[in-house]
């Protein structure tokens, strides 16, 4: 079942520099939400710090109104599972192998026994398009099946919540949608930090965007990203139109006053 996430206050600093400062906001369960910023506003050490992997210097994070703080890491890793950008499979495994590292939280301690998860970790990678490639070595996987590898082991894990940071790079354009398709049609709740924003306001349910580590705005995307949220936070000018197929509304953007 999908699960309801939450932060109250939450403060940051990295290198003593405070990168997130007061920050509140509200997952729905179930929902596809998007967390867009420009580069250095915080989006990935918002992620780290809702997944547990970073302790706030204020504030807490609750998962249905439990402390993520307070759990154990096996229990954290039940509950939420989480894919970095910079994380890439191991060279040494073979992809089946890797995929089912998502399973340890659920099994006790030394046990070593995946023949009844293996249902599990083919699922997973046929998801992605890798279900024929289960003894394939990782280093033999190209840049855009290493990603998709790590959102297989991710999607293993079975969260009620399920975090991604940049999940579309390095796919192509082909893959990029299908795995928009795939993570709207999870039975949890997803959150993604995302760089592309008419992805976001095509595709995904709820957007919350960060500026100079504070949240600037939070809510359904076509009502967010309008004009002067996209001038605050982006510099730069946009305007949003339907598709005349479609009639979903695209952002149309151009380069505003500020060209930092």
């Amino acid at each position: 079942m999908p699960a309801g996430l939450s932060a109250r206050g939450l403060q940051v600093s990295l290198g003593g520099r405070r990168i997130l400062d007061g920050i509140d906001v509200d997952f729905t369960p179930g929902a596809l939400h998007g967390v867009l910023g420009p580069n250095g506003c915080g989006k990935t050490t918002l992620l780290r710090t809702l997944c547990g992997a970073l302790r706030p210097d204020a504030g807490r994070v609750l998962l249905d109104g439990r402390p993520v703080g307070a759990m154990r890491p096996r229990e954290r890793a039940r509950v939420i599972s989480f894919v970095s950008q910079e994380e890439t499979p191991p060279d040494d495994l073979r992809l089946g192998e890797m995929v089912a590292l998502g399973r340890i939280p659920y099994r006790s301690p030394w046990s070593t026994d995946t023949h009844g998860e293996m249902h599990i970790v083919r699922e997973s990678l046929a998801a992605l398009g890798l279900g024929d490639r289960l003894e394939t070595p990782c280093t033999n996987l190209s840049g855009g099946e290493r990603r998709r590898a790590m959102i297989a082991r991710g999607l293993a894990q079975r969260c009620p919540v399920l975090m991604l940071d940049e999940p579309t790079n390095h796919l192509d354009i082909a893959w990029q949608l299908r795995l928009l398709d795939l993570l709207g049609a999870q039975p949890t709740t997803v959150i993604a930090a995302i760089h592309d924003i008419d992805t976001v306001l095509r595709h995904f349910d709820l957007v919350a965007v960060l500026h100079d580590g504070r949240m600037e705005a939070s809510g359904r995307p076509a009502e967010v990203l309008d004009a002067g949220l996209m001038g605050e936070a982006f510099a730069v000018e946009a305007m949003q139109i339907p598709h005349p197929h479609t009639h979903q509304p695209h952002l149309l953007i151009s380069r505003g006053k500020d060209t930092r």
